[in-house]
């Protein structure tokens, strides 16, 4: 027996019988009128399960094509209790990392990459390259392993930090990417000390999203610590650089720009007759995380990312490909003399 439903207190609980344990279940169950049943296929129905000790409750049951069957019971702990002492619960598998990737998807992409690689065995896939004469077994693998940057790029956030001087608006375009008012935000400079993280997909591809204190004058030795840890936290990981528009790039700006993936012009609104780009700075986008489109914000900062990361558009990759670390490593392998 396998539990389907997560573990805890909740008004169903849902179990699975493999075809192996069908007659047990079944001799514990009977239809509304007392009677012995053998639910048809596919079509719930309504049963009496009755189990050793005087334990009753009303339930549904479906009964799949591989003689499997699933009881939809009342969640209650003494329930629950009772069901796993006459049948015992087979220890959950590790899940595969597209199963893995199944459960977790944040959108769209992700979910349709999770049902593209569900449907390949990857140890057969990995024997199947084995097989392959050398000349041939190379160009497998590397064809492989392209589609795994890809995937594990979809499969795995990355850090984005937003860094800049104070007030520059990081934290009002952190609540912009993130769809919702995660972090304070507003005029008053150095309102952001501790680092904030929060998962989001930007363009298909997930990303941990970090606002962090902004750089510039301590008021406190507080104020110099939170902007230290920022430091520190944003060593790894891409980093997108916001320069307030109406003063273009001020010396901080510039030391920033060196380590800086994206930069982009920020509360362009606010600066209607800013001063010429210097030439020496790359400004990469304009934008009002005030004024522009959330949905249109996202995406274009998204795009910028996934080129700066050499990423084709998200979904499928057409082929079998590794979704973690140990997967990729077993495929590497294929190469190795």
């Amino acid at each position: 027996m396998r539990a389907l439903t997560p573990p805890g207190r909740a008004g169903v609980a849902v179990y699975r019988f493999e075809s192996a344990e069908r007659a047990g279940i079944l001799a514990c169950l009977r239809s509304p009128t007392g009677c012995e049943a053998d639910p048809p296929v596919d079509r719930p129905v309504r049963m009496v399960l009755q189990l050793p000790g005087g334990a009753q409750d009303d339930v549904l049951v479906v009964a799949r094509a591989d003689r499997s069957l699933e009881v939809h019971a009342h969640g209650a702990p003494a329930l629950a209790a009772a069901i796993s002492s006459c049948f015992p619960p087979t220890p959950a598998g590790r899940p595969s990392p597209a199963q893995s990737l199944l459960l977790d998807a944040l959108d769209r992409s992700q979910l349709a990459l999770a049902l593209e690689q569900a449907g390949y065995d990857f140890g057969r896939e990995l024997a199947l390259i084995a097989a392959l004469p050398w000349a041939e077994r190379g160009s497998a693998v590397a064809a492989a392993l392209e589609r795994s940057r890809v995937a594990m790029a979809m499969a795995q956030p990355v850090a984005v930090h937003l860094i800049g001087r104070q007030n520059v608006g990081k934290s009002t375009l952190f609540n912009r990417l993130v769809g919702h008012d995660r972090v304070l935000a507003g005029p008053l400079a150095g309102l952001t000390r501790d680092a904030v993280a929060e998962t989001t997909v930007l363009d298909g591809y997930p990303y941990t999203l970090w606002d962090h204190a902004g750089e510039g004058p301590t008021a406190t030795p507080v104020d110099a610590e939170a902007i230290a840890r920022s430091r520190r936290l944003r060593a790894s990981g891409l980093r997108v650089l916001l320069v307030d528009a109406a003063s273009g790039p001020t010396a901080a700006d510039r030391r920033m720009a060196v380590e800086a993936d994206v930069v982009l012009a920020s509360r362009v609104d606010l600066a209607p007759a800013s001063p010429a780009w210097p030439l020496d700075v790359a400004c990469d986008g304009r934008f009002s995380p005030q004024h522009d489109d959330p949905a249109a914000l996202r995406e274009r900062i998204g795009a910028l990312l996934r080129s700066r990361r050499g990423l084709p558009p998200a979904g499928p990759v057409r082929g079998f490909a590794a979704l973690d670390a140990a997967e990729r490593e077993q495929l590497a392998a294929l190469a190795a003399p």
